[in-house]
């Protein structure tokens, strides 16, 4: 199956950079009206076509992809009557949100009983990785619905995984990014240390990204942490979100280091919730 119709919705951080990649691809990209017109203006450029409404992107879609912030704007763009009403039943929605599983399940199975296919696929990587191309996709659905998008996946991932059914994409993603957001945190730690002794920080990168310590985040987040160098990237508020969806996904299992790292990250956001999410490490270095 050729499927090269594909509507975008939620040009954000990640959005963008993937967006673009479709169209390096040569999928045919449809957009929608938004608040914020830069994005649209640099897709356009690049030959995306704009509709006025979501509906009307809807109905020029083989493919529906979406990535926003949470499930608050799942539920009322997803559902939304307008979206629902002109998709076609030969249609597929692949939806990239960090958002719960119970709201994945939730629209899988609204489009699912107007016979439209789904496929849960959060991803990570971050926004290098949504630009060079090279996510992370943790995909939840039925293996012939993720055949069919392989190659619109391709254009944006190097990694692609089935992990169970819908809901499942959502969950590894919420594993991943408690761990990301510990991760982070120690990080930070290992930099104040390192200052505080002393230690260069090609020599903290070369030794512990070499032995036994290290980890993605420390390896990637190290010079920013060093430069104090918070530009958003992946923005504290949502990485905060997405612990805050591991920790309810818990329940009552007690997950002592996920609930201090969400009580740090809630501490953090009313005045860093814009800035990258390593910014957590603003209240942590000297």
């Amino acid at each position: 199956m050729t499927l090269k119709r594909v509507g975008f919705i939620g040009l954000g951080a990640m959005g963008l950079p993937m967006a673009k990649n479709l169209l390096k691809a040569g999928y045919e990209l449809h957009i929608s009206a938004h608040r914020n017109r830069e994005p649209v203006k640099e897709l356009k450029q690049g030959g995306a076509t704009e509709h006025t409404s979501l509906g009307e992107l809807a109905a020029k879609s083989e493919i529906l992809i979406s990535i926003l912030p949470t499930d608050k704007e799942m539920d009322s763009v997803l559902l939304s009557e307008d979206i629902l009403s002109h998709l076609s039943t030969k249609s597929i929605l692949i939806e990239m949100t960090s958002g719960s599983p119970a709201m994945m399940k939730k629209v899988a199975r609204a489009y699912e009983e107007k016979g439209i296919r789904v496929l849960d696929g959060p991803v990570s990587g971050g926004t290098a990785g949504a630009e060079q191309g090279t996510l992370t996709v943790m995909t939840g659905g039925r293996s012939e619905v993720l055949e069919d998008v392989r190659p619109v996946l391709n254009a944006m991932a190097k990694q692609i995984y089935l992990v169970g059914e819908i809901g499942a994409g959502k969950a590894i993603k919420a594993i991943n990014q408690m761990l990301a957001a510990m991760h982070m945190v120690a990080s930070a730690e290992a930099v104040a240390l390192a200052e505080k002794l002393e230690i260069d920080k090609e020599m903290v990168k070369k030794v512990i990204g070499n032995s036994s310590g290290a980890s993605w985040m420390l390896m990637n987040k190290i010079d920013s942490l060093s430069e104090r160098n918070f530009t958003p990237g992946f923005k504290l508020a949502l990485m905060k979100k997405d612990v805050q969806i591991a920790n309810d996904e818990a329940g009552e299992m007690p997950l002592p280091f996920a609930a201090n790292t969400l009580e740090l990250f809630k501490d953090a956001e009313k005045e860093m919730g814009d800035l990258d999410f390593s910014a957590i490490g603003k209240n942590i270095l000297p």
